[in-house]
């Protein structure tokens, strides 16, 4: 009996180590920009952060309230528009920390980046 129950035992850890789960990176699409219907800092992505991300970020960086957003996004480097996926301000969003966001309010927030990333 005590031998079954090793070799039971060392059957499981064998199971256990041989389990692998390769993760699946997700390619993120990047959205083209409408020039004819370009998305709004203040109103449309700025109240995001309103909604959002306020209730952390209204005393610590990146200080998110009414018109200190955008500068604060532009000055301390969260914003990419060379490679919009890996502005800092998306990457937070998509990682866990932005769980408020609807995956909506992400691909608006990475459309206003891939646009240029403008103060209008």
């Amino acid at each position: 009996m005590k031998r079954y129950i090793k070799v039971l035992a060392f059957l499981f850890m064998i199971g256990l180590v041989a389990c692998e789960y390769d993760y699946i990176a997700e390619d993120v699409i990047i959205p083209q920009p409408d020039p004819d219907d370009p998305i709004s800092f203040s109103e449309q992505v700025e109240p995001i952060f309103q909604s959002k991300c306020i209730g952390c970020h209204d005393s610590r960086p990146p200080i998110l309230t009414t018109g200190d957003a955008y500068d604060n996004l532009k000055n301390g480097n969260y914003i990419n528009t060379e490679n919009p996926a890996d502005s800092e301000i998306y990457k937070r969003s998509t990682d866990g920390h932005g769980t408020n966001m609807s995956s909506s309010e992400r691909l608006l927030l990475l459309t206003w980046i891939t646009e240029g990333a403008k103060d209008n």
